[in-house]
């Protein structure tokens, strides 16, 4: 099952802008992935609500809102593509672009 919900995920992968992002966080829908996660494992933990990993990701900060420094710094070119992302309702899963 997680394999296939992989597979099915790959195809929804996009890249993002802020100016596309914007609403999405306004709604406080917006989690941005720390650099150890994989944009698909978590994807399938949260359409296999998987709350006690999520939990943990949580707790130790790999998963997290975006700061204020971090929205200052994305409104500054809010049309560069900055992320790959996906959506798994309600929320957006967001992997930053080195």
């Amino acid at each position: 099952m997680n394999e296939e919900l992989k597979e099915k995920f790959k195809t929804e992968v996009e890249q993002a802008d802020w100016d596309m992002l914007a609403p999405h966080h306004e709604k406080g829908a917006v989690f941005i992935l720390g650099s150890g996660l994989d944009l698909l494992d978590v994807g399938v933990a949260l359409a296999k609500d998987d709350s006690d990993q999520v939990k943990i990701w949580l707790d130790n900060k790999q998963l997290l809102k975006p700061s204020d420094k971090q929205v200052e710094d994305f409104t500054k070119n809010p049309y560069e593509k900055i992320c790959k992302f996906l959506i798994i309702q309600p929320f957006v899963l967001v992997k930053l672009m080195d």
